[in-house]
């Protein structure tokens, strides 16, 4: 994580390296966009005003993931599913790889609890956590459980 201070709250604009380090610590939405600004205002050397508008947009970013962090909800996960003791190595694996594939059997949590370890992850905090099901009742009735389990 980068240095939690407002980027905005320095005497000078910051330099384009200090806003392109604050870009880890914001939306993952707006990383892209955020970062092209930077890079096109930086070769067209754009001057303070600019860059100090950079700087809040970045702040109001960062502000948004500091909010989803502290209403991340509570919950549970049911110690009687065979995937609830390994959710700690689960949420270690997601948060060192890209890409995590988890096996078991049917009924063993993995649909309904692996969003709930994503969260513990760390995950959802910069974006949001995508569940899909082949089927659009599936997936309805998935979720609809998922939001009952989080009280949300």
């Amino acid at each position: 994580m980068t240095d939690a201070r407002p980027v905005t709250d320095r005497a000078a604009p910051p330099a384009f390296g200090a806003l392109r380090a604050a870009l880890g610590d914001i939306m993952a939405a707006d990383v892209a966009r955020l970062r092209a600004r930077i890079d096109r205002s930086e070769r067209e050397g754009a001057g303070a005003s600019l860059r100090a508008k950079i700087a809040a947009e970045i702040d109001r970013s960062r502000g948004i993931r500091r909010a989803r962090a502290e209403a991340k909800p509570a919950f549970e996960l049911p110690p009687e599913l065979p995937v609830s003791p390994r959710a700690d190595e689960i949420a270690a694996a997601i948060r060192a790889y890209p890409v995590v594939i988890v096996a078991g059997e049917t009924g063993s949590g993995k649909t309904t609890q692996l969003p709930k370890i994503c969260l513990t992850a760390g995950r959802g905090e910069r974006g949001q956590i995508a569940h899909t099901q082949p089927r659009r009742l599936a997936a309805r009735s998935v979720a609809a459980r998922l939001a009952r389990e989080l009280h949300t």
